[in-house]
């Protein structure tokens, strides 16, 4: 097999700007890099712009040996989209029935809300890209799941799954969604049971999935998020600050996060006229669709809280330009030990102070305990909250040349295409020996 082509299904890709078109970004890139032919099917680009919103700059980062194949969303995003010249008198007058009949009609043939309906214009997709040229691989990125489902239609063709997340447990409280023993627990054992390998981000995930499903645990791996160095990426210009700039980049999940207890924590220190001017700097979107109430766009531009400002959004290919701007980075997560956050492994491999505002059982914590300029929240108190900034801004004060160059290197470890490069080799070796995956034409007739 001189360059097995890989079919990758990725839901969201450039241009959209959800979190999760940065791994599946590099995941594409790391197979044409490896030698093989990548095709990525996904949805109509057209259709971020109204949704979560575009990043057309974040096109430059696709290698230009990709194919990507566009096809309809099959009306899964409609719940999002904001164009009032859509709306049926039915969705006007009664919203909440409008989107609980949507929901039923979309679960007919996939247990999932909504994006269940893009099975249809995804599946014949699949096999008009088969027929073009034979695909040796499929890979399924998910949420959305029903991607997994769209993965098994090429009969006899080997296919991987990747999590970003947990589909039978929530990542931020651990609480369970579906049992193994229900429908949807024995369609995910299905799937997993026939996959070749199944990837996770992290070990909390991967071992939580290895006790759900034991008999297929062989098959897991874990291939772990990363950075992926962006125009400009270069070491941290190191000096002495009484006025930190301490920045925030990524999507905040509001509803989520200690955001309370930030804010108190944050005005302890730096809130009181008498106190250190210091700098709280927001950038990315404060919900996953950039939608929020006007009271939380407040609690940043109002100057209820001194020195707190959100900035809006901004292009990936820009971030090594604003961690260049800011002194320190904050790293506020949602709860839960599964929980690494997307925005970890950048954050490391910029060099700068980190302070942490998450569980410290977190996955995050994992990545983080070696960092040398790490200062962690040692509870999500204000009291603790505060120490830890007080901590960072004793630092900038007086910054630490030899700790600072010690965790410049200490970041570039995590570059995305360490972690990626052994496992597709793995795959290509799998695939020249022959060891595939389990049949499951008998299964063909499941969901």
């Amino acid at each position: 097999m001189t360059r097995p082509h890989l079919l990758y299904i990725a839901f969201a890709f450039p241009p959209s700007s959800a979190s999760s078109v940065y791994r599946c970004t590099a995941v594409a890139n790391g197979f044409v890099e490896a030698g093989w032919d990548v095709t990525v099917l996904t949805v109509d680009e057209h259709i971020w712009a109204e949704v979560t919103g575009a990043d057309n700059r974040l096109l430059d980062a696709v290698d230009p040996r990709i194919k990507v194949v566009h096809v309809s969303d099959g009306g899964s995003e409609e719940p999002n989209r904001r164009d009032l010249r859509r709306y049926s008198r039915l969705r006007i007058e009664a919203p909440y029935l409008w989107k609980e009949l949507f929901r039923r009609r979309s679960r007919k043939g996939f247990p999932e809300d909504f994006h269940a309906s893009w099975f249809a214009p995804a599946s014949k997709a699949l096999q008009r890209i088969h027929q073009q040229q034979p695909v040796d691989l499929v890979m399924a990125s998910a949420a959305p799941y029903v991607s997994y489902k769209i993965a098994r239609e090429l009969v006899d063709v080997p296919y991987v799954l990747d999590y970003r997340d947990a589909w039978s447990f929530s990542t931020f409280t651990g609480a369970e969604i579906f049992d193994t023993a229900s429908e949807r627990g024995m369609l995910e054992h299905a799937y997993l049971k026939g996959a070749m390998q199944t990837w996770f981000v992290n070990d909390p995930i991967r071992n939580e999935y290895a006790r759900r499903y034991p008999d297929t645990c062989n098959k897991m791996r874990v291939v772990p998020n990363g950075f992926d160095p962006q125009p400009g990426h270069r070491s941290p210009e190191i000096k002495a600050t009484q006025e930190p700039r301490i920045g925030y980049l990524g999507t905040l999940q509001y509803t989520a996060v200690p955001l309370d207890e930030f804010l108190a924590g944050w005005d302890s220190v730096f809130g009181t006229p008498d106190a250190s001017k210091a700098h709280a700097i927001f950038r990315g979107k404060l919900s996953p669709t950039g939608l929020v109430p006007s009271d939380v766009l407040e609690i940043f531009n109002s100057g209820m809280h001194r020195g707190l400002a959100y900035e809006g959004p901004i292009s990936k290919r820009d971030v090594a330009s604003f961690y260049q701007s800011v002194d320190a980075l904050l790293l506020i997560l949602p709860p839960g030990k599964f929980v690494t956050g997307g925005k970890t492994a950048e954050y490391i491999a910029t060099g700068l102070p980190i302070v942490s505002v998450h569980a410290a059982d977190s996955a995050a914590s994992t990545m983080l305990r070696d960092y040398p300029l790490w200062f962690e929240s040692k509870d999500l108190t204000p009291e603790g909250i505060a120490a830890a900034l007080e901590a960072c801004a004793k630092e900038l004060a007086a910054p630490d040349p030899q700790r600072w160059a010690e965790a410049w290197e200490f970041g570039q470890q995590f570059e995305r295409s360490a972690t990626l490069r052994p496992a597709i080799a793995e795959l290509r070796s799998a695939l020249d020996l022959g060891a595939v995956h389990t049949p499951r034409n008998s299964e063909r007739s499941k969901p």
